[in-house]
């Protein structure tokens, strides 16, 4: 992948600097937060042995990195060169991960009982957001890959294709497997009919700092990004940035606010911000070089007898260039299995089932260790080969729910709870979702069905199915009609 020679940029970081000067001033505030940044002197202070470590840098934002009026507007400043360096009107730094970002985006282009076009592959965070809003989800949904059974991105035709005005659409790309979805042709379809378009690039933030990668340069009019997936941010941190198109910037602010800690983390905010003058500094440069390694670990892996290795001509559609993903039914080996073996080895993979294994690489990745890790998955593979088969579709992508209640509707009403064997035919009051990838399977306001159930089941022998009240599945909570 050819990239254009990265210019210079001169390393500003208002809130790292601000974050600095906070830490170096040694001060002992008279207010919140309780551990007063006291363990930031040394090794000393009642209970350092628990806390010490891991408050030793904690220094918040108001009263800390600025002072509690705002008045050096650091985070202001930050957000401004965070939407001038992806080219977006404006950016809004978030410490709730894009779920945070998720949910203020639906409520800055939804309403109650309106319709919203949403790709069902879509982060358990979607269904959050519509149940504190009340928009009504049209479910939209990606094509297959006819072999893999996984999404392999959301075509501008299923927009087109939709028999009802809806208030905007929302897509993911990348997906969780690394596939992305055209989002010029997603943009240029929303476009056409004078609607928003949200991305949630949660798992792309890196795609913002390759030349025309990115969801905002591509067209898209909100976009949801993790600064702490791929690149450098401190967890749960993450930004939403937007096209001042058809919607004020005010709107989007009311959300983010609504939805925002009044007691956010300056180490958290500044992580954001030095991520992003990073990325500027020497960013694409670094990213060349994850991206030949990555092209590397595929080729090698693409060795091993029966292994499928997810890229653009395997996958038929375009995939994240730092993403790894391997598909092993014909290797005959248990994803699960290499999971848990991975995992003792320190080597965790971001997710594993029966048939696949999906691995986040980053620019904090060395790009030599990269290889020699995608030596050591194919030596692990081989030592768990068995008896090829055919690839199991994974029903999380496969599911079309019918929607009878909108998720508010059927969170607020009343509920009650039966065993999950006389459900079928009953209206779910809560959600169930494999995790990862964090899609749901069922969720408040739809349809209990046998097949539903059926895959809930499946999916739980391989990871953890999370938000539901009962973890043993043996109950499910109904809407009581």
């Amino acid at each position: 992948m050819a990239i254009e020679p990265e210019p210079t940029v001169p390393t500003t970081a208002p809130l790292v600097e601000a974050w600095r000067r906070a830490a170096e001033a040694a001060r002992r505030p008279m207010q919140v937060p309780g551990h007063k940044n006291r363990y930031a002197q040394g090794s000393t202070g009642w209970a350092y042995d628990l806390v010490g470590d891991l408050v030793r840098d904690d220094i918040p934002l108001q009263g800390g990195v600025d002072d509690n009026a705002y008045s050096n507007a650091y985070l202001t400043r930050a957000e401004e060169l965070y939407a001038a360096a992806i080219g977006a009107d404006f950016s809004r730094f978030l410490v709730g991960g894009s779920s945070q970002g998720n949910i203020a985006v639906l409520g800055t282009v939804g309403d109650q009982d309106v319709p919203i076009a949403i790709d069902r592959t879509s982060h358990r965070s979607t269904q959050a957001g519509l149940v504190l809003i009340g928009a009504r989800p049209v479910w939209i949904y990606p094509r297959l890959h006819p072999e893999f059974h996984l999404p392999i991105g959301m075509e501008a035709a299923s927009l087109d294709a939709l028999t009802e005005p809806v208030n905007g659409f929302f897509a993911t790309s990348p997906s969780y497997i690394g596939t992305l979805s055209d989002v010029a042709a997603l943009a240029k379809s929303a476009a056409k009919h004078r609607e928003p378009l949200v991305i949630d690039q949660a798992w792309g933030a890196h795609l913002d700092f390759l030349p025309g990668r990115g969801a905002i340069s591509q067209g898209a009019d909100f976009a949801v990004t993790s600064v702490h997936k791929a690149l450098l941010g401190f967890s749960q941190t993450a930004v939403v940035s937007m096209r001042e198109t058809l919607l004020p910037r005010s709107t989007l602010d009311r959300w983010v606010d609504l939805t925002s800690t009044t007691s956010p983390s300056g180490t958290l905010l500044a992580s954001i911000d030095g991520t992003r003058a990073a990325m500027q500094r020497g960013g694409l440069g670094r990213l060349q070089l994850i991206i030949e390694a990555v092209e590397d670990a595929r080729r090698r892996l693409a060795r091993v007898p029966g292994l499928v290795v997810l890229d653009d001509s395997t996958a038929g559609c375009p995939v994240d260039p730092t993403k790894l993903t391997v598909i092993l039914p014909g290797t005959g080996a248990d994803g699960a299995a290499l999971g848990q073996e991975l995992w003792r080895l320190g080597h965790g993979p971001e997710s594993a089932d029966h048939d696949t294994l999906v691995f986040t690489v980053s620019v904090a990745d060395e790009p030599e260790w990269i290889v020699d890790f995608a030596d050591l998955l194919a030596h692990l593979i081989e030592s768990h080969r068995g008896d090829q088969r055919s690839a199991s579709p994974l029903s999380v992508w496969r599911v079309e729910p019918k929607v009878i209640l909108t998720p508010r509707e059927a969170f607020l009403r009343g509920r009650r709870r039966i065993p999950v064997s006389e459900a079928i035919g009953e209206v779910s009051a809560e959600q169930f979702c494999p995790y990862p990838p964090g899609v749901p399977l069922l969720a408040p306001g739809e349809l209990v069905t046998r097949e539903t159930l059926d895959a809930i089941t499946a999916a739980s022998k391989f990871c953890r199915i999370a938000y539901c009240s009962d973890p043993s599945l043996e109950t499910i909570l109904i809407v009581d009609q």
